[in-house]
């Protein structure tokens, strides 16, 4: 592929044909996980559609293979940023060998390696960390309630927006290229990642706040516990974290709201 072609390309992003098998595959990810090199497999496996498109060159797929079967390991649901700037480096280095030129083969595992532990660990805060528990401090008040269409709704927005995110960013990762580097940088990361922590606190208060209400005080509304407990979580926990209390401090702590929650308990089976 010619450096005018390749210029073309890129300014119209990737195919529709060759996007969409990169994002079918990248689902899979994790699918073939394993301890040693951990999600290796799957990204070979989603790389394989852009290979395809070349010439068949025995030798060069050889290196290809190999190139992609080292460890790897990244956020599943921020992966396709790293896998469309891998495509983008895999185009350069095809232009490149084209053109009598060569690409160094640490490039690849440099940009690999770098991004991938980058996006993993924002990953981590921001879903693992962040959206999942509040979603599922969520869904367990909305259940208290017995909202059950709106437990489905809540699910299918998340499912529906990580969709959403894999498909756009495989566009974005194949345009900046090395220049992926800025998007970290952005602060709506860290933002979206302060908001789904005290998110998650205030609504594992309103759980709790439910749930004591509810077993305390059968068929009186909840709303004082909702609120108050809240207000505890959302708003008390993060002062004291702050603070840096000294571990006997959050055992008494952590030993009252069990008393608390035992004695709830205990009135409810009485």
């Amino acid at each position: 592929m010619s450096g005018d072609k390749l210029s073309t390309r890129r300014s119209r992003g990737l195919t529709f044909k060759l996007k969409l098998a990169l994002f079918v595959r990248s689902l899979s990810l994790q699918a073939s996980w394993n301890h040693e090199r951990m999600q290796n497999l799957g990204l070979l496996t989603v790389m394989l559609p852009w290979a395809r498109t070349q010439r068949r060159n025995l030798n060069q797929d050889r290196v290809f293979c190999r190139r992609y079967y080292e460890f790897f390991n990244t956020n599943p649901y921020l992966a396709n940023f790293v896998i469309g700037g891998l495509v983008r480096l895999e185009e350069d280095r095809a232009a490149a060998r084209d053109n009598g030129a060569t690409l160094s083969p640490g490039t690849t595992t440099m940009f690999r390696d770098s991004l991938g532990r980058a996006f993993a660990s924002l990953g981590d805060q921001l879903f693992w960390l962040g959206i999942r528990p509040a979603m599922a401090m969520a869904i367990c008040l909305l259940g208290l309630h017995g909202q059950m269409l709106a437990v489905l709704g809540l699910v299918g927005i998340f499912a529906v927006g990580q969709l959403i995110l894999r498909w756009r960013s495989l566009d974005r990762g194949y345009r900046l290229g090395f220049d992926l580097v800025d998007v970290l940088q952005h602060r709506h990361w860290h933002r979206g990642i302060a908001i789904a922590e005290r998110s998650g606190m205030v609504l594992t208060g309103m759980t709790a706040g439910t749930y004591l209400a509810m077993v305390t005080r059968p068929g009186v509304p909840v709303h004082d516990g909702l609120l108050w407990f809240g207000i505890l979580a959302g708003l008390g926990l993060p002062m004291i974290l702050r603070r840096r209390l000294p571990g006997e401090m959050l055992i008494l702590v952590a030993l009252g709201l069990a008393l608390l929650l035992g004695f709830a308990v205990f009135v409810s089976g009485g």
